[in-house]
């Protein structure tokens, strides 16, 4: 092998288990390795795994290093922001309007409020807690399976709120 390559180069090694490692020097000179295995008829090809791009280094994607979504269908947020019109009751949010591509609660008040997509939030059950100072934002193209509804335990209590 050469000690010294000003060009890209494929070095190929060989194995007797049917395997090969390919290793390909990049425009920055390092060694990338692309492996291959054996298909059901015998014959060698390339193992691929998707991978995300960070900082121009691959990473392979897997449980920790989910694949990021680009969500193409994305709408212009509508404000839903106010203030807690009854205090121990829930409120709908965004006139009752189902969000199509996702939503965001922020607490601007200095009590939690709740926040639920699935029923009439409450104090508990499944409603979501949002702490004083803190938001809850979905994924980008989340539909709820309803209307957003919010609770707060005193009147008056202001959030910030969005939709799209």
């Amino acid at each position: 092998m050469p000690t010294e390559i000003h060009e890209p180069v494929l070095l190929i090694i060989i194995r007797k288990e049917r395997s090969l490692t390919l290793l390909v020097k990049d425009a920055n000179t390092t060694t990338q390795s692309i492996s291959t295995q054996a298909d059901a008829t015998g014959n060698l090809v390339p193992v691929h795994a998707p991978a995300t791009i960070a900082g121009g280094i691959a990473t392979p994607v897997g449980p920790t290093s989910p694949l990021p979504v680009i969500n193409a269908t994305g709408s212009p947020a509508v404000d839903g922001s106010g203030t807690v019109m009854t205090g121990g009751m829930a409120q709908t949010l965004f006139a009752g309007v189902v969000p199509v591509n996702g939503f965001l609660v922020a607490n601007s008040s200095s009590a939690t409020l709740y926040v639920s997509d699935v029923g009439v939030a409450s104090a508990g059950g499944g409603s979501i807690p949002i702490a004083p100072g803190a938001v809850f934002i979905t994924p980008s193209g989340y539909k709820p399976a309803g209307p957003v509804s919010l609770y707060a335990s005193s009147t008056g209590q202001s959030f910030a709120a969005r939709r799209w």
